[in-house]
């Protein structure tokens, strides 16, 4: 019988995540919140693999983590994880973010602190943790922004080790140099938001074409498969050698947070695509356990049961492409940054 291969995780840049709610959020006033705060060890490689564990499949975080007194807060929420963990100690700090849910006027803010520290011999320590993890067949998730003093060719090489090993590699960088970096090591998925497709190609990405356009650029500079989620839109699109697909997430009724959502599209798609379901069955997959991390306030990831609650409102079409149909003004304003 063989083995179901195993998703790794790579959180680089965790963050200690605070999620609190108030009711019309005033600047520079005294602010009550409405429900107890919520404590995530989030970033979202750690993100990704809770997500994936809660939908059943076998995953193992490797989290580079600061010995200050956050990244000891951060150590005791992971104890109550239910799957490996490996805690790779550093100097530096680790980040700590807050994040403001305003029921009154229904919007969030985010404070996004950065951290700092990571050295050339840390990320060897990575290194050398997955090529005693890995085995052949298991994918590799490399996900998060980088901490500041890192190189941006970071994941790139850290892609490379991973498919010497023979893992599948998945990135989500956040976009920026990190992930223009990473398409040179010609990764199997690579996710990204339409704002973040906006930083690379300098051009609003505002309809399915742009979108399109976008993914198919990426993959002729290296990467093998593209997830755009575009949020105005409520929709992300896939473009694959297969074909191409869109799907449109439910709505969902407000009360909860973003915090977790691209992380539980990431894990649901891989989730179905390791139980062998069909692309399209992945990202309805992919789709539901979005929408059940919305509905719920901070990192709250759902099992199979609670996300099928909302497979049925998830609508997937594939795309049916003309030879040059999204080349249009996209083509024409489109300058790589």
């Amino acid at each position: 019988m063989s083995v179901q291969p195993k998703v790794i995780t790579v959180t680089l840049n965790p963050s200690l995540d605070r999620t609190m709610i108030t009711h019309f959020f005033a600047i520079g006033y005294h602010n009550e919140t409405r429900e107890t705060t919520r404590l995530d060890p989030a970033g979202r490689g750690v993100s990704i693999s809770r997500a994936l564990h809660s939908l059943g499949i076998p995953t193992h975080a490797i989290v580079l983590l600061a010995r200050d007194s956050t990244g000891r807060a951060y150590q005791a929420l992971l104890a109550e994880e239910q799957f490996p963990i490996t805690i790779l100690r550093r100097e530096g700090t680790t980040r700590s973010n807050i994040i403001i849910k305003d029921t009154g006027h229904n919007n969030e803010t985010h404070l996004w602190e950065a951290s700092k520290g990571v050295t050339h011999d840390d990320l060897q320590m990575v290194a050398d943790k997955l090529r005693e993890l890995i085995e052949p067949g298991d994918r590799v998730v490399f996900a998060g922004s980088l901490p500041t003093d890192t190189s941006p060719d970071t994941y790139a090489w850290l892609t490379d080790v991973a498919q010497r090993d023979g893992a599948l590699v998945v990135i989500n960088a956040g976009g920026g140099q990190a992930l223009r970096a990473s398409l040179k090591a010609r990764p199997r998925l690579i996710y990204l938001t339409q704002l973040q497709a906006e930083g690379i190609f300098n051009f609003p990405v505002r309809t399915p074409e742009d979108a399109l356009y976008c993914a198919r650029q990426l993959r002729e500079q290296g990467a093998e498969r593209v997830l755009i989620a575009r949020r105005d839109a409520n929709s992300a699109l896939l473009v694959t050698d297969e074909g191409t697909w869109m799907v449109d997430l439910p709505e969902v009724v407000d009360g909860g947070t973003r915090s977790g959502q691209a992380e539980a599209m990431i894990a649901g798609y891989l989730a179905g695509r390791l139980k062998e379901r069909s692309i399209d069955e992945a990202l309805e997959l992919g789709a539901a356990a979005a929408a059940y991390t919305v509905s719920q306030v901070g990192n709250e990831f759902g099992t199979l049961r609670d996300v099928q609650a909302f497979a049925g409102q998830v609508n997937v079409t594939p795309v049916e492409e003309q030879p040059g149909e999204s080349e249009g003004k996209a083509a024409e304003d489109a300058e790589i940054g």
